[in-house]
């Protein structure tokens, strides 16, 4: 039997096998922002109007809030998928997440700011200062919460057939 590209074989190792460090640099990576990139990629500055109405959406949209959750909603699946990194560095994660905020929110702006006219901001921050925008606001963080363990069961799913299908053609696959 010709192994699969990129398949796992007895002989062969994968490279791209996730060490803890590796999971989480990559978690880190997907929630954490970085001023000075968020700041590197907005090519024209953004005039002084336009970065309000952006930060009034995202104070209205509660973002940091959203963001934060997100973040913790996640790090328990973290944490089990990486027992040899001790507890105390989730716990300051989390503290760091929950001080920082602000990072987070003035990463934001250029990427409203390259995404949105001035006109498309207004008529966002008017939709979500209406009924329907604070009923969105309110029922986000269950959504995204909910979401997450939705699509965590989804991925675990999808893990499971795809390592019972390589079990089946004979690859073994190291943990």
């Amino acid at each position: 039997m010709q192994p699969i590209t990129g398949a796992i074989t007895p002989k062969r190792k994968l490279a791209s096998v996730r060490t803890p460090l590796t999971s989480v640099v990559l978690f880190v990576a997907a929630f954490a922002s970085h001023r000075g990139d968020a700041a590197a990629q907005a090519a024209p500055r953004a005039d002084s109007a336009k970065v309000a109405v952006i930060r009034q959406i995202l104070d209205v949209t509660h973002a940091a809030d959203q963001m934060v959750g997100a973040i913790e909603t996640s790090v328990p699946a973290q944490r089990a998928s990486n027992p040899r990194i001790p507890a105390v560095f989730w716990d300051r994660f989390l503290v760091q997440a929950r001080a920082r905020r602000s990072e987070f929110i003035d990463s934001l702006v250029p990427l409203y700011s390259r995404t949105f006219e001035l006109a498309e901001l207004k008529a966002l921050l008017q939709f979500y200062q209406g009924p329907l925008g604070h009923r969105l606001v309110e029922a986000q963080p269950n959504l995204t919460r909910e979401s997450l363990q939705l699509g965590q069961r989804w991925g675990a799913r999808i893990g499971a057939d795809v390592g019972q299908q390589l079990a089946a053609e004979g690859v073994q696959i190291q943990p």
